[in-house]
């Protein structure tokens, strides 16, 4: 064993990652230790840069099997992750932006208190009858 290896406090300690959530790590396979010393986990130097960039991923939307697709895949396989958390990043973008809209209306709505304005209810309304946040919306504008 090296003596660059590092128990997993250090390794919490260095990269801000709860123990809990290494040893969760390495049950998903995502930051491997690369020994055991008395039964306790010793991962190389180079584990830091590993939970470095689950971090990195996390930030940015994807999820821990995601993230173990992504570091496990090919080229072609992680460029399929990337248009498709592209799309999923749009369709969120696509939702927020109709929530922030029916929110400002709400914030300078001429009723006054958006329970008694009609575009309130009509988003409602659109909703019940199975149309998405965004065709409610656009209907009551």
């Amino acid at each position: 064993m090296s003596a660059a290896s590092l128990s997993i406090g250090e390794l919490s300690e260095r990269t801000g990652v709860p123990a809990s959530a290494l040893r969760y790590y390495d049950e998903l396979g995502l930051v491997r230790p690369v020994a055991r010393a008395a039964g306790r986990r010793r991962y190389a130097a180079s584990a830091v840069r590993d939970v470095s960039v689950i971090l990195f991923f996390r930030e940015i939307g994807f999820s821990l099997a995601e993230i173990g697709r992504f570091l496990s895949g090919r080229r072609q396989g992680r460029q399929e992750l990337i248009e498709h958390k592209l799309a999923e990043l749009a369709e969120q973008q696509r939702r927020i932006e109709a929530a922030r809209a029916a929110l400002e209306h709400g914030r300078r709505c001429p009723a006054s208190d958006p329970v008694k304005c009609a575009r309130f209810w009509s988003i409602i309304d659109g909703r019940q009858r199975g149309l998405s946040l965004e065709e409610s919306h656009a209907r009551a504008h």
